[in-house]
Formats: structure tokens, C-alpha cells, sequence
């Protein structure tokens, strides 16, 4: 056997193998470990390190406004058209792909598209739900599980790994990430063990790597565990909570930290008793009492603070981080309305990227490994998961708006049909547009009536060039010109 070529035709010596590592060594004698646990040492906050972590986002996620930051990005992905694009590969890889996973190909007319039965079936939506929860954890993993096609039970005679389910391994249960020294994702360990009663006491077994689905956010190293989309709403969310557990203090103690003043020779022990009386004064509709004569009670006020203001600071501030500053919009005392269009644009972007990144993950552990599985790593084309995001308003209603005349196109609404949809202003004058060819499929509308008012916009140059040609004569001051109507003669008094 001839060895592995090191060099290219050209002589030159490219790199074939890494020479550095992402970690700091295997945790084992002379480093011979094929894997090492991961450890967060990132991480500066203790409550945020893994997997303390995961504690704490859920405690956050209870929050209201993070919780309608979340939900708002959840469902518009959700909304989202999701189909299997051939790409190319056979009708027989597309055709499977898209009843194992209720997925509709893309191309199928509506009315084509019969949505299979849930039971005992993938559920794409709800994996959906579920994977971008890595977006509260930083990370959420599935296990792949599938069955043979034998021709048993109803199943398919048709000898393929079909995918039943992909079963949730939820964060709260893993207890180990093991990666290699290039930062490559091992095996995870869940902190459970075996239902059954002769191994209770073992550990349910290390899922590997290839029977895993791993959707991990913002990944760094050999960090498996992601960052959280809330990791940087948890300074404001903190300050937040205790803003909001003092405004409940503040109301149940009247507005300040209430004491007595002392009545004149007043004993240690009656001051005593006034001073536990004050600290069991609360606001209630049978809260009261009596002190000495001479005693006096007082509240003390601090600085005239708004916690109310405060709080809805922090809550602009995790709005940005989400991109959902819309959300804020009517809600400040600055700020306009106007701007709305710009910040659904700006976070339709984000929702995008976000959709990219779930379906790059989709296509490359589940998709690939399906066609792996069932027609070897050989296959170049595979089909791949795709998605449409439906704009408010697509072209084909703009178009049939505008052909049943609901709408009529001018210059202000042609300009921003344009700016919308991202197309080159129009040009002036107008360019002729070009005769469709027969058979086109497209129903010609009769020309709309012609104002006389309104010059043609296509002759709108020719007729200044002639009047630049031939200017109006230039008349002596006084006299009328010829499109001034003659003053009409005023009559004489007793003719």
C-alpha cells in the first residue's frame, strides 16, 4: 500500500492535522483518556456556571417580560413554513424523508399535501417546541430513535431505518459532558438510573455522540453547554426582582421604615416594646395601635426614587437584547411609534438567523444521518430542510389587490412597494415594458381610462426640450397676454 501523500502536485506541504488542542489536557495519567469531563471555568458568575446554570434559567424564565421576549421569538418561528427541499437527491430519499417526518416537500400544491397521523409518529412541531428551548438553556439534546421497516405491526416492508421519535434528554438530567481534546462532543451521562429494580444502583449508560442531536447555542471551545439567550438579561433581571420585592416592602410598610419617638422618661424596657412595635407595623384593614402619651410615630421617607421607573428601565434593557424593542414601543414616555416598521424588520433578521441555525443542525445530524444510515455515506445530494417566512403582505395578494382594483398603484405607494421588497427605484420616464409571449398564462387588463389633466410621463421630456426651443415672447410690461381674459367694462352710472 502506497503511503499518504503529504504534498500537493504543486510541492506544496499543506496542513493535514492539528497541532493544537481546545482544552488543557486529559485529566488522567500520562493523558491517555480518549475523553476528559468538561468543566465551565468560564463562566465568572457562580449562580450561571454549569450546571448551576440551569437552575437559574429557570427561575428566570418565570419572569414576565423574559417570558413574552421568549415566547414572542418562539412563535414567530413557529409560524414559520417549514418544508423538505429534494436539493437534487432521488424522489425515493425525499419521498421517505417527508412521511417519516410530516414534513411537506417543497413544490407539493396545497391541496396535495395529506398530513399523516401523530400516534406513535414524529412529531416535527413539537421537536420544534422543544429545540429551541436551547434557547432558555443554552443547549437541549434529543437521542435519535427509529425502527426497522420489517413489515410487522403496520410498518413498512421496505427494509430502512425509519425515525419514530427523537426523545428529549433535558438539561436538569445531564450530568457530564466528555469531549475529546479538539473540543469534539464524546458522549453525554444523565444523572438517573435504570427503572429497573436489578440495576438501581447503575447509571443509565454514556448516549454517544452519533445516536445524539445536539442543539447548542453560541458555542465556544469545547463549551457543549451554550450560552443562554438569557445570559445577559440576568444582571437586569436580578435588580429587577429585588426592585419589585422592595415596591411590595415599600406599599406594606406605608412608604418608608416606620419608628417612635420615645415619650419623656420613657424605661429600656418600654422602649423596647415601641421598637418591636415598629418592626411589626404593616399596612392592613386591621393593622393599628396605641403608644404613650408623649411617644410619636414616624415614618422615615427615603429619596423620592421611582421604582416603577426603574423597573421598566431593565425591562427595555432585556427587550434590546432580544431584539423586541417593538414590544416597548408606547409603553416610554420617548420614542415613536413610527419606528415600529424598523424594529420588526430588524428582528424579523434575527429570526431568521435563528431559523438557519436550527436548520443547519436539523439537516446535518438528523437528515444526514437518515440518508447515512439507509444509503451509506457515499449519497452527494441529500434533501435538506428548509423554511418560508411569510412576509404581512406577499405579492401575490399585493397583485390580485391591484388587478381587482382595490388598489390603485401611484408614485408614493409604487415607491414604497419598491423599498420594501428590496427592488431599484423606478426609472424615469418610464421604459416601455416588453409584449408578453403568447400562451403566457397571464390575463391582460384593459388600460386604465386616461386622465387629459395628466401628461403622458413617457413624453414628459419631449415636451419641455420644445418649449425650451420655442420660448414664450417676452411682452411689455402692461400689456395682457393672450391667455389673460379681457376685464370686463364697468357701466356708466344713470345710462
Amino acid at each position: 500500500m502506497a503511503r499518504p501523500k503529504t504534498t500537493t502536485n504543486t510541492g506544496a506541504a499543506p496542513p493535514l492535522n492539528e497541532l493544537g488542542t481546545v482544552l488543557n489536557g486529559n485529566f488522567s495519567p500520562a493523558g491517555m483518556a480518549p475523553w476528559i469531563t468538561w468543566v465551565d471555568v468560564e463562566e465568572t458568575v457562580p449562580q450561571l456556571r454549569w450546571p448551576l446554570s440551569v437552575r437559574t434559567y429557570q427561575q428566570m424564565r418565570t419572569d414576565s417580560q423574559i417570558a413574552a421576549l421568549y415566547d414572542a421569538t418562539l412563535l414567530a418561528i413557529l409560524k414559520m413554513d417549514w418544508l423538505i427541499d429534494p436539493n437534487g437527491a432521488s424522489s425515493e430519499m425525499v419521498n421517505k424523508l417527508s412521511t417519516d417526518y410530516n414534513i411537506p416537500i417543497l413544490g407539493q400544491k396545497s391541496d396535495n399535501i395529506k398530513r399523516g397521523r401523530l400516534k406513535n409518529r414524529f412529531s416535527f412541531r413539537n421537536h420544534l417546541r422543544l429545540a429551541f428551548k436551547a434557547g432558555i438553556y443554552g443547549h437541549y439534546y434529543f437521542e435519535q430513535v427509529g425502527y426497522i421497516g420489517d413489515g410487522r405491526n403496520g410498518r413498512p416492508s421496505d427494509g430502512l431505518w425509519h425515525l419514530r421519535k427523537l426523545a428529549e434528554r433535558p438539561p436538569i438530567t445531564i450530568q457530564e459532558f466528555r469531549v475529546a481534546d479538539d473540543g469534539g462532543l464524546v458522549s453525554i451521562v444523565q444523572n438517573v438510573v435504570q427503572p429497573n429494580a436489578a440495576s438501581w444502583q447503575n447509571p443509565v449508560p454514556e448516549i454517544p455522540i452519533d445516536r445524539l442531536v445536539a442543539y447548542v447555542w453560541d458555542k465556544e471551545g469545547a463549551n457543549w453547554a451554550g450560552r443562554s439567550w438569557f445570559r445577559e438579561c440576568y444582571k437586569n433581571w436580578l435588580i429587577k426582582d429585588r426592585l419589585i420585592r422592595i415596591d411590595a416592602i415599600n406599599h406594606e410598610r406605608a412608604g418608608g421604615v416606620p419608628y417612635i419617638v420615645a415619650h419623656p422618661g420613657a424605661t429600656n424596657d418600654e422602649v423596647d416594646e415601641l421598637n418591636r412595635m415598629a418592626q411589626a407595623f404593616r399596612v392592613g384593614d386591621t393593622a393599628g395601635g396605641a403608644v404613650p402619651s408623649g411617644a410619636k410615630f414616624e415614618i422615615a421617607r427615603g429619596l423620592q426614587s421611582s421604582v416603577i421607573n426603574s423597573v421598566e428601565y431593565h425591562d427595555q434593557a432585556m427587550a434590546r437584547k432580544f431584539m423586541l424593542m417593538v414590544m416597548q414601543l408606547g409603553q416610554t414616555r420617548t420614542g415613536s411609534r413610527a419606528l415600529g416598521t424598523t424594529f420588526v424588520d430588524f428582528w424579523a433578521a434575527g429570526m431568521e438567523a435563528i431559523a438557519w441555525w436550527f436548520t443547519d443542525i436539523f439537516n446535518e445530524f438528523v437528515i444526514e444521518d437518515d440518508i447515512d444510515w439507509n444509503w451509506g455515506e457515499n449519497v452527494e445530494q441529500v434533501p435538506i430542510l428548509k423554511f418560508d417566512f411569510d412576509p404581512e403582505l406577499v405579492a401575490a395578494d399585493l397583485v390580485q389587490l391591484i388587478s381587482t382594483g382595490a388598489i390603485i398603484v401611484d408614485d408614493e405607494l409604487e415607491a414604497e412597494i419598491r423599498k420594501e421588497m428590496h427592488l431599484p427605484p423606478a426609472q424615469h420616464p418610464r421604459p416601455v415594458p416588453a409584449p408578453l409571449p403568447p400562451g403566457a398564462g397571464v390575463q391582460e387588463l384593459p388600460p386604465p381610462p386616461k386622465d387629459p389633466n395628466v401628461p403622458d410621463p413617457n413624453k414628459v421630456l419631449e415636451i419641455e426640450k420644445e418649449k425650451a426651443k420655442n420660448p414664450a415672447p417676452v411682452l411689455p410690461p402692461g400689456q395682457p397676454s393672450k391667455s389673460t381674459p379681457p376685464s370686463s367694462a364697468k357701466p356708466k352710472v344713470g345710462a
